[in-house]
């Protein structure tokens, strides 16, 4: 019986033994399977480049030969893992933006409050001498502009602006008018609070809804474009890598000849730069003001937030923020002096 049985599993074993044999053989002949191994990315690397990655514009557009900037870019992007120094004042240089008829009023009124604390890294942008502040220390610009309001003295302001920046070594560029109040605290806060190394374009709209221009092409024939732009009466500002970036439309003679491609002012070109031009999308901030907004609603106990503030009149009456301290809205009607002593009270003339 014994006997019987194991003639009837031989088979069975001696074929279940090649196969091992044959099975082992092909192990031993064949390579080693490949592992491929998937590395974490470095972390809050996936978040900051999403974070700086811009929205590109339909019809957005790139200088032809830009290799150098791409390639700059490029450099920049691998890069972007070492962190910048922390921000400090001294790195944000600010533009003022005046007129010769307004050195003994408006402009005085800022060099009084909130530019004494800004001297050395804010630049003032006129159309005439002006000995007295410049006596005092301060960086009197003095370009050819003309003195008027139109769009070519604007955007020709705005030109020397953005080139006074460019050959400084400063890492923002925030201009304002000479009926701003800028707080440099809360600008500083602000700026911070950007990647450093990003295209940022933060200012506020004067509208609600992206402007509508007619760009100039070539046999005067126009396209219809749209896009957002800060005002720069509430002012506005720019990173260095967009103005780097910026440079093909508005450097030297350029940003006058965009701005006349447009038939729009200064603000309206830096804009239709950042957005048409280069597809970067302006962000929308609340805590800049111009005159030409309800100066009233904003709130007292906010004051120390907001990035700039303004007044101006409207319908006869003064447009200005409604905050109490022991100047009367007749010795201070613009109210610059009395944020400025809530804000610094420690200043020699603040009662």
């Amino acid at each position: 019986m014994h006997k019987r049985w194991t003639r009837r599993r031989l088979p069975v074993l001696i074929f279940t033994f090649f196969i091992v044999l044959f099975v082992d053989l092909q192990l031993r002949t064949s390579d080693p399977p490949k592992i491929s191994v998937v590395l974490d990315p470095p972390a809050g690397a996936l978040p900051r480049a999403i974070q700086q990655a811009p929205p590109a514009a339909k019809d957005a557009q790139r200088p032809a030969s830009d290799s150098s900037s791409r390639e700059a870019g490029h450099s920049t992007t691998e890069g972007a893992h070492v962190s910048q120094p922390k921000l400090k004042q001294e790195d944000i240089f600010i533009a003022v933006k005046t007129t010769g008829r307004f050195h003994k009023t408006r402009l005085a009124l800022l060099v009084e409050t909130w530019m004494s604390r800004t001297k050395a890294h804010t630049f003032i942008f006129t159309d005439a001498e002006d000995e007295d502040t410049s006596s005092e220390g301060y960086n009197v610009v003095v370009t050819d502009c003309q003195s008027d309001h139109s769009q070519q003295a604007l955007s020709c302001k705005m030109s020397a602006e953005y080139d006074g920046f460019m050959s400084s070594d400063k890492r923002w560029f925030c201009h304002v008018d000479d009926d701003n109040y800028l707080n440099p605290e809360a600008l500083l806060s602000l700026l911070s609070s950007f990647p450093q190394e990003g295209d940022i374009y933060v200012g506020k709209p004067s509208l609600d809804k992206p402007i509508t221009a007619h760009e100039l092409l070539e046999g005067n024939a126009t396209r219809e474009v749209r896009f957002w732009f800060a005002t720069g009466g509430a002012g506005f500002c720019l990173s260095r890598r967009l103005a780097e970036k910026m440079a093909p439309w508005a450097s030297g003679s350029r940003f006058e000849q965009t701005s006349a491609t447009i038939r729009l002012p200064d603000d309206c070109t830096v804009g239709f730069i950042v957005e048409k031009r280069l597809g970067i999308s302006m962000v929308h901030c609340p805590l800049f003001h111009s005159h030409l907004e309800n100066l009233l609603l904003v709130n007292q106990r906010s004051i120390a937030h907001q990035v700039t503030l303004s007044y101006g009149m409207f319908e006869n009456k003064m447009n200005s923020i409604e905050v109490k301290g022991s100047f009367t809205k007749e010795d201070d009607p613009s109210r610059f002096k009395t944020v400025h002593c809530l804000l610094y009270p420690f200043t020699s003339w603040c009662p």
